[in-house]
C-alpha cells in the first residue's frame, strides 16, 4: 500500500473563500479516480512556520496504480486547472505502508 502526500503552496491571491473552493474541488475531482482511497484534504494551521497552504493525501494499492492514477485524464485535468493555475509550487511524496515490503522502482 502506497500513501501519497502532496504539499501545495498556493499563490498569494488564493485565500479565504477561494482556498475553501480549491479544497472542495480537489476532493470532488480526486474522488472520481478509482485508484484513490482514503482521500484527505486540509489547510495549514500555522502560517508562520508552514509554507504549504494546503495538502491532499490518499492511498493507492501499489506504485503501478499510482502511476495509472497520475496518467488518468481526470488527474491531468486537475493538475492543469487546479495545481498549475493556483499554486506556486507543490511537492509530492510517496510512502510504503507495509512493513518489510521492498519497493522496486523502474
Amino acid at each position: 500500500m502506497i500513501h501519497h502526500i502532496c504539499l501545495l503552496e498556493a499563490k498569494p491571491t488564493v485565500a479565504g473563500e477561494k482556498l475553501e473552493t480549491l479544497m472542495v474541488e480537489t476532493r470532488i475531482r480526486l474522488l472520481k479516480i478509482p485508484e484513490v482511497n482514503n482521500l484527505r484534504v486540509g489547510k495549514r494551521i500555522d502560517v508562520a512556520t508552514n509554507p504549504h497552504t494546503f495538502f491532499f493525501s490518499f492511498d493507492c494499492d501499489n506504485m503501478d496504480k499510482l502511476a495509472s492514477m497520475q496518467d488518468s485524464a481526470i488527474f491531468t485535468q486537475f493538475q492543469k486547472q487546479i495545481l498549475d493555475a493556483y499554486t506556486i509550487s507543490y511537492m509530492m511524496i510517496n510512502y510504503e505502508m507495509e512493513p518489510g515490503k521492498d519497493i522496486k522502482y523502474s
